[in-house]
Order: C-alpha cells, then structure tokens, then sequence
C-alpha cells in the first residue's frame, strides 16, 4: 500500500506539471499573437493615414459694406467757409460776420450786379458780392473767392446794405507747391482729399467729380498735374432765389404788388 501510494503521487505531481507548463505556453502564446495583431492593425491604420491626403478647409471671408464704412468712414461735404479744419463761417453768414473772421484786414470787397432771366422775359437785378485773398501753408497755395448774394434785394432795393449779403457760394484754386520726392499731384488730391473721404461721387461728368446735399453741392476738378478747382455752392441760398422771384415776378407775385401800390390811392 505504501508503494502504490508513493506511485500515484508521483503521477499525480507529473500530471500538474504538464498542464501547468501548457497553460503558461499557451498564455505566453496567446499575448504573443494578440501583440502582433494589434501592432499590424496600427501599422495599416497609419499606412492607411500616410495614403489619404490632407485637406484642410478654408472659411471664406466676407467683407460687408458696414465693415468697410467703420474702417473708412464717409465725411459730409463742407457746410459753409472751413479753415485749417474748422468751420469759421457756414452758409448765410452775412457779410460782415464774414470779414471779422479773416484775418487779412485790408481786403476788398467787390459788389457785382447780376440779373436773371424769368419765363415771361423778366429781367431780375440780383445784388452779389465777392472777397478773394490767397492762404499759403507748407504745401499748397490757395486762391479763395468768398462769394455773397442779396436776396432781400429782390424782394425790395431798399435792402442793399451788407448785412443782406449773404455767404452763397466758394470757390477754391490750389495749386501744390515743390515737393522734392515723392511730388504730390492733383491727381493724389482727388483720390486722397476727394474720393476717399467724400465717397462715390452722385455725377462725374468727365472732368468734374459732383456731390450734392440737402444743404450744399461740391464739386472738384484738376486743372493740370500741379494744379486743381473746389466749387462749392449752398443750395439752400439758390432755393431761396428762386422762391423771391417766383414771389415777386410770378403772375400771382405781380398782382400781389399791385394790390400793395393800390392802397396807396384815394379816389
């Protein structure tokens, strides 16, 4: 008995033995194979990776008017006489008012007679007046002609002293002084001081760029390369002239002015 059982634990232990030794094999084997496969499937998943190209999207970018308006806001044309930036006279203005804020004393003031013509064949004296005087800054050289008109003349000729003239229009010659390099031309005074700050013209005739308001009209033009022209007229004074000679010399205006001379006969 002794012996049989010494011979069947040994079995026993050669037994746990073999499946043990299997069992490591098998697992070390297993491991092996699960690490292969999942470094071959990383290696096809790169290559599949390396053949795709690379796209990369691009969001268009869109530039609304409003943004570019914020960047390069449009300025409103001049409302009247504007020295070195600031506005000393606005339109109507009388011409006293005017002459105190120049400081050239000595100037002239020019009175001219002008008429204008009804439908019927009317000729309408029209009072004006002018005062020119040149400015001179480190670039340019400007000839400026202050132009004034008398609308209550039209109404009656007693109105003829100077407060009734009043600012209707200006004018401007600029000529650009020797500018070494680079040399300034008219050309950069249009785009620069004109289109760029004024925006799109309403009219450009070929010659002239035209604004227009409510309350001023602006135009600009180049004379030659060195040289350029500002007219500026205030729409408002011109309305004003039309509508005195519609009331004066209009049929309704001139019966108007008869009943008012009537009253003055007895019978």
């Amino acid at each position: 008995m002794v012996k049989i059982n010494k011979r069947s634990t040994v079995y026993l232990i050669a037994v746990l033995f073999l499946i043990n030794s299997n069992g490591l094999s098998l697992q070390l084997f297993g491991n092996k194979k699960s690490k292969s496969g999942s470094s071959n499937n990383m290696v096809v998943a790169s290559n599949n990776n390396q053949d795709e190209p690379f796209i990369q999207e691009s969001v268009p970018t869109v530039t609304s008017r409003k943004n570019i308006e914020s960047v390069i806001p449009v300025k409103r044309i001049p409302q009247g006489w504007i020295f070195r930036g600031e506005l000393l006279a606005p339109w109507e203005s009388n011409l006293p008012a005017v002459l105190s804020v120049i400081p050239d004393t000595t100037l002239e003031v020019i009175y001219q007679d002008d008429s204008r013509t009804t439908k019927d064949g009317i000729v309408i004296p029209i009072k004006r007046a002018s005062v020119e005087f040149q400015y001179s800054s480190r670039l340019t050289i400007e000839q400026i002609v202050l132009e004034f008109t008398n609308v209550d003349f039209i109404y009656s000729t007693t109105n003829n002293n100077d407060s009734h003239y009043l600012l209707s229009a200006i004018t401007k010659k600029v000529g650009l002084k020797d500018t070494g390099f680079p040399q300034l031309t008219a050309d950069d005074i249009i785009k620069h001081k004109v289109l760029m700050e004024y925006g799109t013209p309403k009219e450009f005739d070929g010659v002239w760029h035209i604004y227009e308001e409510p309350l001023s009209s602006f135009r600009a033009r180049e004379l030659d390369e060195r040289h350029l022209k500002v007219e500026m007229t205030s729409t408002k004074v011109e309305k004003k002239i039309t509508k005195a000679v519609d009331d004066m010399y209009s049929k309704q205006g001139i019966e108007y002015k008869k009943r008012l001379m009537i009253q003055g006969i007895d019978l």
